[in-house]
């Protein structure tokens, strides 16, 4: 049977979703109980890499890397001639003798090594060499937390299938896990974890050498060491495993809650309309990366209804458009590009201006001309340009804020709109 749903229901089920997600926001802020700020001294990175991945990786790490930053590449049998790394960031083999598989020397290495090289850190942010990580937003983030009690934070998988079987997998080998971070989204352990975690850390991984992946073996030592201590889910960190199809990630993307944009995994494996592999969002992310898929939605009195994702895409409905008119969401349906009556465009990775020191950002949307899109709708609209405040304003709170849509001009003789993103609005808790 075709599942059906109309536009205005999926207008009202999107803020509805936003809302849900705002709720559980006020209560992760207000967890960590902190007024303690972090900076750049106070994190350290742990990235677990391989012989095999290293040379080609170490650019990837380079697009987010800053150099106030300390951490560990930890590879599995280092290769000779390794390109330069940039500054605070060392190379060290993750090779230990009584682990047999790279999972178990992995899980080893991010956690022992990295907090044997920094062992005054408050936060220890553990992640993939193919992790893109926002250095800025984890600051902010983690300033809401005391690093001194055991914290820890991340994201399971997005895909349900994924977390249920390596549940039930879990489960049958007497391991109690329930919810763990999933490596490639990030793993985030506190000072006050770690501490707590490293004196019988060692005989935890071999009491847990059955279970598959590096990731579920730091979880297990997480709960088991610390007597219970639960994952503080943090949603703005995504593994995307199993969001392959680019319009399926896509509308993932676009669907990110109302919190900072923290880290995105396999950034060269997937790809985005218009503006090819992940890192078509470095140029943003460079400029504003505490704006990054934050999501408004508007209306305009000539060009219809825009639902803006900050630095990845603008969607829009005509006026034309009946909003009443049913939506296919039928699986075999994914895919399509745009929906029925709606229009897309994707940022210009080439045409962005501004930055935190400017305190607002410009960003024009250039049209996407997919396969399965009308062109004539599409031709309709020449150019977007959204503006917007840069900077950490919105989040500093523990009701975490969105901002509001303003449409500045609309100009039908080129068919163009002038976007102003402002006057900040607290989110209800």
């Amino acid at each position: 049977m075709t599942n059906r749903i109309s536009c205005a229901a999926l207008l009202c089920l999107l803020s509805f979703s936003a809302e849900i997600h705002a709720r559980r926001l006020s209560h992760f802020a207000i967890r960590g109980h902190s007024s303690s700020s972090s900076s750049s001294s106070n994190i350290v990175f742990g990235l677990c890499s391989s012989g095999n991945t290293v040379k080609n990786r170490i650019l990837d790490v380079e697009s987010w890397w800053q150099t106030q930053y300390n951490g560990l590449l930890l590879v599995d049998n280092v290769p000779e001639n390794l390109p330069a790394l940039p500054q605070g960031l060392q190379v060290q083999s993750s090779d230990k003798w009584g682990f047999v598989s790279s999972a178990e020397r992995c899980a080893w290495s991010q956690v022992a090594d990295t907090h044997t090289a920094y062992p005054n850190a408050d936060w220890y942010v553990l992640g993939d060499d193919d992790t893109f990580f926002v250095p800025e937003a984890l600051q902010t983030v983690l300033s809401k937390f005391n690093a001194s009690t055991p914290v820890y934070v991340g994201a399971p998988s997005e895909s349900s299938k994924q977390n249920y079987d390596l549940g039930i997998w879990l489960l049958s080998t007497g391991a109690q896990l329930g919810e763990f971070a999933f490596g490639g989204g990030g793993i985030i352990i506190s000072r006050g974890l770690m501490q707590v975690m490293i004196p019988d850390y060692e005989q935890c991984l071999h009491d847990h050498d059955g279970m598959i992946g590096g990731d579920q073996r730091i979880g297990a030592c997480v709960k088991v060491l610390s007597h219970g201590t639960e994952l503080t889910p943090y949603f703005g960190m995504h593994q995307i495993d199993t969001v392959h199809h680019e319009n399926d990630l896509l509308a993932f993307l676009e669907a990110h809650p109302v919190q900072p944009l923290l880290s995105l995994h396999h950034m060269a494996d997937v790809s985005l309309p218009g503006l090819g592999d992940l890192f078509g969002l470095r140029p943003y992310v460079k400029r504003n990366p505490y704006g990054i898929l934050q999501q408004t939605v508007c209306q305009s009195k000539h060009f219809g209804t825009f639902s803006i994702s900050a630095g990845l895409s603008v969607r829009w409905w005509d006026n034309s458009t009946d909003i009443s008119t049913d939506i296919v969401t039928d699986p075999a349906m994914r895919g399509a590009l745009p929906a029925v009556g709606q229009n897309f465009v994707y940022a210009d990775s080439l045409n962005t201006q501004g930055n935190l020191r400017s305190k607002t950002i410009n960003t024009w949307y250039a049209v996407y001309n997919a396969p399965d899109a009308d062109s004539q709708a599409s031709a309709s609209m020449t150019k977007i340009q959204i503006e917007e405040p840069a900077g950490p304003a919105r989040w500093t709170s523990n009701n975490w804020e969105r901002l509001q849509c303003l449409i500045v001009s609309e100009n039908t003789a080129d068919n163009s709109v002038h976007i102003v993103l402002g006057s900040l609005q607290t989110v209800p808790s």
